[in-house]
């Protein structure tokens, strides 16, 4: 691909770096633009198209947090680097901060400037893409939350799946439960060619080994018991649209020769039936298993993988994109405050950092499924941490003592021990807190402690009374 790069810096030696390492880079056609102050390089910004700039911290008339500025108000998607003479851990993060993409230090080494370049042009054009692919769902409500994500890993599935969508190839999704496999493929084929046909969903998990081929291919009357009439297959419904195949990785061996088959010649043979019937549909599949190990332990066909995964997206579960959470979090709020009738005015400090640390085995779907319970049984209008479920406060106390599990030791000063009886202490202070309906030296009455030293274990544990705001 073609880019165009500016570069502005006063030093006519470094424009000279920064111009060398830009033409050996390979396989990427960059354009080298130069300015050597702040003034210079905003006019070529207002006047040119430019997909990358470095900008010296310090010019003869302004910073580069001035171009910075500039910028995000001309064309946010614009990745600007700042070139800085001093690696200062502040300078950094006041740079991130102020809405630079990365940073540079000087003596500038040819090396570095071709890393940071590429990262820059490669997270701009995954950006870019993500971008596409969430201007087609914005009837789709979790298509918006899972499409609106913060983090890289989640912005590289989508700028896979922006670029997949417009084609016809087979393409395989898989993730652990719950991460939102289905919305993606909705998303898919929204954003495609063929999102005026129908998006036809089969899990293949929740059929009988017996129904499966019926139900994927088809039947003829009386093909079997129960059929008293012909029957439709889930390829034929998808034709012109979008089959999604769930689960994929539950069919079985007996099955994966005939779905070979359906997808090779697209063609499908239904249950009592001698001729084969045509389709026409893009074959999305997803599964919550490795069918990589499957095809290793030969459980699944190794043709039909490769079949399947003609473009593959892997979904990264929850807890590897956690910067995410905050966003899901405060959208499953809004929405199921709403639909429950309750008034929801936020979530404290330490609500919200349990929900950043707990680790989501069921992923979204658990996320989601924990903040509807929790808003409707809510005490009051702020989500605090005694309205979390229990296994949400243990697993966070876990956590926070650096406790994984079982066979894991925790960090330094602190012991799984410490985290279980914290986590216990919390619920019995919460307990005695409910009975006591929010009166504290009731509460220390039934614990048998006295007032002043359970207030100071409801600070330490980061409790409140039912009712406090």
């Amino acid at each position: 691909m073609s880019y165009t790069l500016l570069a502005v810096d006063d030093d006519p030696v470094q424009l000279e770096i920064i111009g060398a390492a830009c033409s050996s880079i390979e396989q990427t056609e960059i354009t080298f633009l130069r300015a050597e102050t702040l003034t210079g390089g905003i006019e070529i910004c207002d006047t040119r198209s430019v997909d990358l700039i470095l900008i010296d911290h310090f010019l003869p008339d302004g910073t580069g947090m001035d171009l910075v500025d500039h910028m995000h108000a001309l064309n946010p998607e614009t990745p600007v680097i700042v070139i800085t003479a001093h690696e200062s851990v502040g300078d950094a993060v006041e740079f991130l901060r102020h809405g630079a993409d990365d940073y540079l230090v000087k003596p500038l080494k040819g090396s570095d400037i071709q890393r940071v370049i590429l990262r820059s042009l490669q997270r701009s054009q995954e950006l870019r893409e993500g971008n596409a692919m969430s201007d087609v769902v914005t009837a789709e409500q979790d298509g918006n939350l899972l499409l609106n994500s913060l983090s890289d890993k989640m912005r590289s599935v989508l700028s896979v799946l922006g670029r997949s969508s417009t084609g016809t190839a087979n393409v395989l999704i898989e993730g652990e439960s719950g991460t939102g496999k289905e919305v993606l493929a909705r998303a898919m084929h929204r954003a495609g060619p063929r999102k005026d046909g129908p998006f036809v969903v089969v899990n293949c998990a929740a059929l009988p080994e017996s129904l499966i081929e019926a139900e994927l291919f088809g039947a003829k009357k009386g093909a079997f018991t129960g059929a008293t009439a012909d029957r439709e297959g889930r390829f034929q419904a998808a034709d012109g649209g979008t089959l999604f195949i769930d689960e994929v990785g539950e069919i079985p061996l007996s099955m994966q020769v005939k779905l070979l088959r359906a997808l090779q010649f697209k063609q499908v043979e239904p249950v009592g039936s001698n001729t084969s019937v045509s389709f026409d549909a893009r074959i999305v599949a997803a599964t919550n298993r490795s069918l990589k190990d499957m095809v290793d332990s030969q459980e699944f066909r190794e043709d039909l993988y490769y079949r399947l995964r003609v473009i593959g997206i892997q979904v990264p579960p929850l807890r590897e994109r956690k910067e995410d959470i905050p966003l899901l979090l405060d959208s499953f709020l809004q929405r199921f405050a709403q639909s429950n009738g309750k008034v929801i005015e936020g979530v404290s400090q330490e609500a919200r950092q349990c929900f950043m640390r707990y680790h989501y085995p069921g992923n979204i779907r658990e996320l989601e499924n924990t903040i509807e319970s929790v808003v409707v049984l809510a005490r009051g209008t702020i989500i605090r941490l005694g309205d979390l479920p229990q296994h949400l406060q243990f697993e966070s106390e876990l956590s926070a003592a650096g406790c994984i599990d079982d066979e894991t030791q925790c960090d330094e000063g602190n012991s799984l021990l410490d985290a279980r009886l914290r986590a216990f202490e919390r619920e019995l202070v919460r307990e005695a807190l409910e009975k006591a309906e929010g009166n504290q030296s009731e509460a220390a009455r039934l614990l048998g402690i006295g007032e002043r030293r359970f207030r100071s274990r409801l600070e330490r544990l980061g409790l409140r009374a039912p009712g406090a705001q």
